[in-house]
């Protein structure tokens, strides 16, 4: 029997993406308790910089993935963004009275994440040179998010520990900890990324007004970390968010201008891929925050005496994204090897299904807290699990379809612009939607009336819950429509 072989060097990118996974999803884990029990934020205030920290990381791998086309290639480009954030954590772990550092730390990480989240992905891509390895191609893809999982899995358990134990500064300075180690071993496999998009050396000398275009990318690094320094202090995230999303559609109207029949059509794929992604992530993307602060106040967390800390429940969705994708790895490679092929549209509804699974699991446990204030962690718990196996059939498959698609060369700035409705415009919506759950009167004097809280947070779920059978009967609609034409 025929079995497909995997580029040598995914063992690599998939360390540095679970180490990557570790040091975001470590710092994620803590940021919203830190805000509002450490640095006693409101919960509007605290709702507000979570959600512009979140949507910024995800504008910023457009430009990322334009300067990786044009100056660095990919795999420079994910070298220098590790290092941002490996800079951008361990600022995070100095204590200041006045937060300076902590938008520096956001700062730094914003512009790494930028360099280094699309470009790693289309690194991955680059490494599927021949027909046979094709084959391989969406398994791969499925494989490294498995183990990127595994570095989301193990750091809200590890930083989430380490700041109870030792303090918040400690589990901050354990992620950029991770991301050093997974930024060493990618390099150390630097041998099985010759063949893959190198730094466009002329164009880096080439000089505008008399300074070469190298010192110029320094210094816009430099003065992209200080503007957004100011951006999250002032909450100015959603005028960036605009203006990118401005910039972002003139370039596709302009890819549509410049495209043949074929292309359009590939394009047109992509834009469902955006459309669905952003409905899903912007739900997702509440375990950060409203879930995160649900659990804190109206979850029973408490067994045998031990009370399992708050943070430990997001790597509740990895563990589902871990055991379920081996599962779904193994079953794309068994149809494929039967020749069987399951069409993009249908994989990404039965990511909207399971997601909405997961919230009717979660809009019943904030209902049942709505009793008495405080409930049991198992209908949560699950509903989290679904969530985390819908993931399975989002990102993995769009990233992989964008790569394969691949209209007029522009992977790089594709990718990137999916990373923006997926990511930046969804947390920022998340963020928004998640405001509605704010309960500020007495949460800081230790007053906080948990029968109310629950029913805010029963409000929002409900309707959250709403809104995933409208899209997921869309997308049903979506995809009959077009199950006539060639497969996606």
């Amino acid at each position: 029997m025929n079995t497909i072989k995997q580029p040598k060097g995914i063992f690599h990118i998939i360390a540095i993406q679970m180490w990557e996974f570790f040091s975001y999803y470590g710092m994620r884990s803590l940021l919203i308790l830190f805000l509002t029990e450490k640095l006693l934020m409101s919960d509007q205030h605290a709702y507000a910089l979570y959600g512009a920290y979140t949507s910024l990381v995800y504008v910023t791998p457009i430009i990322g993935g334009y300067l990786a086309d044009k100056y660095l290639g990919n795999y420079w480009s994910v070298v220098l963004g590790s290092l941002l954030m490996v800079g951008g954590h361990f600022v995070l772990s100095i204590p200041s009275s006045d937060h300076s550092t902590l938008y520096l730390a956001l700062s730094l990480i914003i512009c790494g994440y930028g360099f280094f989240k699309t470009n790693s992905s289309c690194l991955l891509g680059e490494l599927y040179q021949t027909k046979e390895q094709e084959h391989g191609r969406e398994a791969g893809f499925s494989i490294s998010y498995i183990g990127g999982n595994i570095g989301s899995m193990i750091a809200p358990i590890l930083c989430g520990f380490a700041a109870m134990k030792w303090g918040w500064n400690v589990g901050f300075s354990l992620a950029g900890i991770g991301m050093f180690i997974g930024l060493c071993v990618f390099i150390s496999g630097r041998k099985y990324f010759t063949y893959v998009s190198q730094p466009n050396i002329p164009a880096l000398k080439r000089k505008s007004a008399g300074i070469p275009h190298w010192s110029l990318l320094i210094a816009a690094i430099a003065v992209a970390t200080l503007g957004l320094v100011f951006v999250l202090k002032n909450l100015w995230a959603g005028y960036i968010l605009f203006v990118i999303c401005l910039m972002s559609l003139v370039h596709i109207i302009n890819l549509y201008r410049k495209s043949d029949a074929e292309d359009r059509q590939k394009l047109n794929s992509i834009m469902y891929f955006m459309l669905f992604g952003t409905v899903f992530w912007a739900f997702d993307q509440q375990g950060g925050s409203s879930i995160s602060l649900f659990i804190e106040r109206n979850i029973n967390t408490n067994i045998g005496g031990f009370t399992i800390p708050t943070a430990f429940f997001q790597a509740i969705n990895p563990i589902a994204v871990i055991v379920g994708g081996a599962a779904v790895a193994w079953l794309w490679k068994i149809l494929d090897s039967k020749s069987i092929s399951v069409r993009t549209l249908t994989k990404l509804n039965i990511g909207l299904l399971l997601l909405t699974a997961g919230f009717s699991l979660i809009t019943l446990s904030s209902k049942l807290a709505m009793a008495s204030g405080e409930t049991t962690f198992v209908w949560l718990m699950i509903g989290l699990l679904c969530i985390g196996v819908a993931e399975l059939f989002i990102d993995p498959v769009a990233l992989a379809a964008i790569t394969r698609l691949n209209p007029q060369g522009a992977t790089g700035t594709l990718a990137g612009i999916y990373m923006l409705s997926g990511g930046s415009v969804a947390n920022y919506l998340a963020a928004d939607i998640a405001q509605f759950t704010s309960t500020d009167t007495g949460v800081n004097a230790g007053t906080l009336d948990l029968i109310v809280s629950a029913t805010q947070y029963h409000h929002v779920f409900q309707s959250i819950l709403f809104v995933t059978i409208g899209v997921f009967v869309l997308g049903m609609l979506v995809d009959f429509k077009h199950r006539k034409q060639t497969a996606m």
